[in-house]
């Protein structure tokens, strides 16, 4: 969120924390930006950066933890996951959103901005919103660094387009979600494909 420069560094920070519970540094004379608050702690760079290394040991989104442990308490009290009613001559969810491009979108709290998804990417989660089905399908995918593409793209700008893949579980069906996202708008198009731990 913010860098300054390494050498003779005695600018005073505050330890920052946003909605999702996601932490960096701010310069404690400087107005904290929108969606941020102080957690606390204060001090010189080098303080709040191990600060930050000894409290922060899950780098997930907030949303995305509960959605999990949501997910797990569900699965434990043998709760089915919810899955979409289709008329019989439709497929189930994870076959038709196999079968070509669908429109997406990234979802995004409490703001939808460049910077914010590049937090996100950074932390290496996001929550792709598939808005074709009946409800709209949102999943929260894990990221895999080398299969995404951000050259090109200006977050601070909100401008080019990326292309984003991870994997997930769907049904308790194993599979890889991409998306090639236009940063203007936070919308593009995007599929999933079954992964080979789903078909073996």
């Amino acid at each position: 969120m913010f860098d300054t420069d390494e050498e003779e560094d005695t600018t005073v920070y505050l330890v920052v924390l946003n909605d999702e519970e996601q932490y960096s540094i701010w310069p404690a004379d400087r107005e904290l930006p929108a969606g941020w608050r102080s957690e606390g702690t204060s001090g010189l760079k080098d303080v709040c950066l191990t600060h930050i290394d000894r409290v922060w040991t899950d780098m997930r989104p907030a949303s995305l933890r509960r959605f999990m442990e949501q997910a797990e308490r569900d699965r434990a009290a043998g709760v089915a996951p919810e899955v979409e009613e289709w008329q019989d001559d439709q497929p189930p969810l994870v076959e038709r959103l196999s079968a070509g491009d669908h429109p997406v979108e990234i979802s995004l709290r409490p703001e939808r901005t460049g910077p914010a998804l590049r937090d996100a990417i950074t932390a290496g989660y996001v929550f792709i919103r598939f808005t074709d089905t009946r409800g709209g399908t949102e999943l929260g995918v894990q990221l895999e660094p080398g299969l995404c593409s951000l050259d090109g793209a200006d977050f601070d700008a909100s401008t080019g387009s990326i292309e984003l893949a991870g994997d997930l579980v769907l049904d308790f069906v194993p599979v890889r979600c991409t998306a090639r996202i236009d940063l203007a708008t936070m919308e593009g198009q995007g599929r999933l494909a079954i992964t080979d731990a789903g078909t073996s």
